[in-house]
This record gives C-alpha cells, sequence and structure tokens, in this order.
C-alpha cells in the first residue's frame, strides 16, 4: 500500500510541474485589448499601452493611437476565453483527489482491487472537476465594458485607475 500512495504522490508532483509553470515563464509585459467606441460611432481596437489622465495610448495596426477622453462613448476589455484551461485544471485536480479518495476510503464494492477504486473515483470527481473548471474560465474570460459618455469626472479616474492594471506600461513617469 505504501508503494501505491507513494507512487500517486510521485505522479501528481510530476502533473503538477508540468501544468503549472506555464504562466511563470518570462515573457514580455502586454497590455489587455480593448476595443474603443468613439461619441461618432466609430470604434478602435487594440493593445492598451498606457492610460493617461485625459487619453487612453493604443497601439493599433502597428501604430500608436492616442483617444482623447472627452471623444470616447465606452471602453470595452476584450479578454481571451480560459475555459478550456480551467477545464484541464479542474480535471486534474478531481481525478488527482478522486484517486486519492479511492485509494484511503474503505469502499465494499472496491474491497479487493484499490486500483479500481482509485480509478472509478478519479474518473467520477475529474468529471465534476472538469464541468467546474469549464463554468468557471468561461467566467472569469468574459468581456468587461464601460460607458465613460455621460459619467462624472470622478467615476471616470476610478475606471481608469483600475484599467492601468491592464496596460502595458501600468504607471508612466
Amino acid at each position: 500500500m505504501k508503494k501505491v500512495t507513494a507512487k500517486l504522490i510521485a505522479s501528481a508532483l510530476i502533473i503538477s510541474f508540468l501544468v503549472l509553470p506555464a504562466g511563470l515563464s518570462a515573457k514580455e509585459r502586454r497590455g489587455a485589448e480593448l476595443v474603443v467606441t468613439r461619441l461618432d460611432g466609430s470604434q478602435l481596437s487594440g493593445e492598451l499601452i498606457a492610460v493617461k489622465r485625459d487619453s487612453l495610448l493604443l497601439l493599433s495596426n502597428g501604430r500608436d493611437e492616442s483617444i482623447d477622453l472627452p471623444e470616447i462613448e465606452s471602453v470595452r476589455l476584450a479578454r481571451k476565453s480560459r475555459s478550456g484551461k480551467g477545464a484541464l485544471y479542474g480535471f486534474a485536480y478531481g481525478a488527482g483527489s478522486g484517486a486519492i479518495l479511492g485509494l484511503i476510503l474503505p469502499t465494499p464494492i472496491f474491497e479487493e482491487d484499490k486500483a479500481l477504486a482509485m480509478l472509478a473515483f478519479g474518473a467520477c470527481l475529474g468529471a465534476i472537476g472538469a464541468l467546474s473548471g469549464l463554468i468557471v474560465g468561461s467566467v472569469v474570460g468574459l468581456d468587461s465594458s464601460f460607458t465613460v459618455a455621460g459619467k462624472s469626472e470622478e467615476v471616470v479616474n476610478k475606471y481608469w485607475d483600475k484599467l492601468r492594471a491592464h496596460a502595458r506600461v501600468p504607471r508612466l513617469p
């Protein structure tokens, strides 16, 4: 039984080492993708470079575009869907937890075959985890939108402060 537990722990560690470092790689910081709607109805989309006090600086089609605050009707923060990654993480954690539970819990159905109990519990909890991760990843990846036109300067400044966190250059010197 100790050998099975040791193999299970080693497998879980190997899987976590393969899955977790993906977000830790050193990359150049990228700004969020924005879709800015002007008062005249035209839209401009691009990467958010910086948020200034009275304008937004976007990189659109290889050019820097500065959009003044009085010209902006609304700003939409376009996020990538994270449903696939959420489902994968949910399945991995659910299957690992289920396998450990299958090993630890006494089950009358699988008394003689702990490997079958680990597989059954892992499959059930892995499916539940994948569904949960899919839902959470989908919700996290939803676009957020903010209307600038007609809002008070104080409200817009609070939104600008939140939007700075998504810029390539969060704080200008």
